[in-house]
């Protein structure tokens, strides 16, 4: 079986109408599964194959298995452990800053016809070659080089000595990430050795940019034309949303100082690459990354932050709330101690993003609670179903009757307050296709849990038939 790995950062429920997935299809206590829940957990990550299908019995035992996950949760007795407790923060913080997005954004102007030239546009396709540059200094010496007649591949090999410039294939408006980029790339139709530049991209990384080659696809599929207009569309609104949002993270960093002290620093970052290093050889011998960070001075300053002093041990608790994001394409490219210094800024920066959440008191948003019981409630059932059957063996095709048991016990003990719409359940259509979902942004990457192993069990025969919505 192949496993199609779909890297999205929301990824729209196609399954049913929009106005479905808030509906509630089932009710533990004070807990609620939601449409939206059922498809995202049965969807967003491999099923086993006792309910892979899209059978009445498949969804019936998927439902089981999520109301299972509330139970088993709410039958765990044991604290949780502290370094678990920050991953919840950290998961509830991403999250906050997600919702944060669409708050920020949710009335963004929509002037559509700044783009309107992307509908004839959309059908070409460029091959590229690019410089990137951090050194404002050097992005003068390239643009007088240019103007003097020098091409791009020479003035790559006059500064690198290589031969090999940088280049990226079958680029058109959908592929690009960097909206500075997709703005100029796609301002006109260039012409094969055309070069533009100096570009200014989001991340304040100056590019050149050189046409090597410009070919038009056309696809001749019925509905094409309007399929790929909704899409420009679409395309359009999010451009238009990000622009806003980059603007608003723009403004609330503008007036912060970030300084390290070099020589603290200096010792950090070798400490954080031998860790890396360390984690990596552990996960290509044993498939699991688990090692401590080892830094002797951790009480010593390491940054300024708007004049307030940040020792070693501030960062590193930190990190176990949210764990280091390395930034990809050029960065990669730059010393470890360069991609940490941007890691770090980062880290800043998404802190003070969920500060600026939590004043608008997003802290608090029904979306944002949910993220956080979601996980909460996984953890707690996988550690409460590590008391009943220990380290038993779980495969993908039955459950053992120990589970099954334990799992039918609560629903007995808990029926009063279980609550199940059976018809939304039945109107839900499933793919049988496994599919792992990922997000784009952010620290923690799983959108959902994995598919936890409660219980095969497909009757309901305890709790109360239900029909109601989540939301008004």
């Amino acid at each position: 079986m192949n496993t199609i790995l779909l890297f999205l950062t929301i990824l729209s429920i196609s399954f049913l109408g929009a106005n479905s997935s808030g509906e509630i299809i089932a009710q533990i206590g004070d807990k609620v599964i939601t449409v939206q829940d059922f498809i995202e957990r049965a969807e967003y990550t491999p099923r086993p194959l006792y309910c892979k299908g899209n059978s009445t019995i498949d969804k019936r035992i998927i439902l089981n298995t999520l109301i299972g996950e509330k139970l088993f949760s709410m039958e765990m007795k044991k604290d949780i452990p502290d370094a678990i407790d920050k991953y919840l923060i950290g998961r509830k913080n991403q999250k906050m800053r997600e919702v944060l997005f669409s708050h920020v954004t949710s009335e963004v102007l929509i002037q559509k016809d700044k783009f309107s030239h992307w509908y004839n546009l959309a059908s070409l396709e460029y091959d590229i070659s690019y410089l990137s540059i951090l050194d404002i200094e050097l992005v003068k010496e390239i643009s007088n080089s240019m103007t003097a007649g020098e091409s791009l591949n020479d003035i790559y090999f006059s500064y690198t000595n290589s031969l090999d410039i940088p280049t990226r294939e079958k680029i058109n408006l959908f592929t690009i990430g960097n909206r500075a980029l997709r703005e100029e790339l796609f301002s006109k139709a260039w012409s094969k050795g055309d070069v533009l530049g100096p570009i200014v991209t989001d991340d304040n990384i100056i590019m050149f940019v050189q046409v090597d080659k410009r070919k038009k696809v056309v696809d001749l599929k019925p509905n094409a034309i309007m399929q790929m207009n909704d899409e420009i569309s679409t395309l359009i609104s999010s451009h238009l949303q990000e622009g806003k949002y980059e603007k608003f993270v723009s403004n609330l960093m503008s007036d912060m100082t970030f300084d390290l002290d070099p020589k603290v620093y200096l010792e950090f970052s070798e400490s954080i690459r031998k860790w890396y290093n360390e984690m990596d050889d552990i996960a290509s011998a044993s498939g699991n990354k688990n090692s401590q960070l080892k830094i002797e001075s951790t009480e010593d300053i390491l940054l300024s932050l708007n004049g307030e002093k940040i020792s070693v041990d501030q960062v590193i608790s930190w990190l176990a709330i949210h764990p280091l994001v390395f930034r990809d394409g050029y960065y990669k490219d730059l010393n470890f101690s360069d991609q940490l210094r941007y890691a770090l800024a980062d880290l800043i920066r998404d802190r003070t993003l969920n500060d600026k959440s939590r004043e608008f008191n997003l802290d608090k948003h029904p979306k944002v609670i949910a993220e956080y019981d979601k996980w909460y409630d996984n953890y707690r059932a996988i550690a409460q179903r590590k008391e009943i059957v220990g380290e038993e063996f779980l495969n993908s095709t039955k459950v053992g009757s120990a589970l099954n048991a334990y799992f039918t016990s609560l629903t007995q003990k808990y029926t009063e307050q279980i609550k199940i719409n059976v018809e939304l359940l039945d109107n839900i259509s499933l793919s049988s296709i496994d599919m792992a979902t990922y997000n784009k942004i952010g620290p923690y990457k799983l959108t959902v849990p994995f598919f936890p192993v409660i219980t095969d069990t497909y009757k309901f025969n305890y709790g109360q038939p239900i029909s109601m919505d989540i939301y008004e």
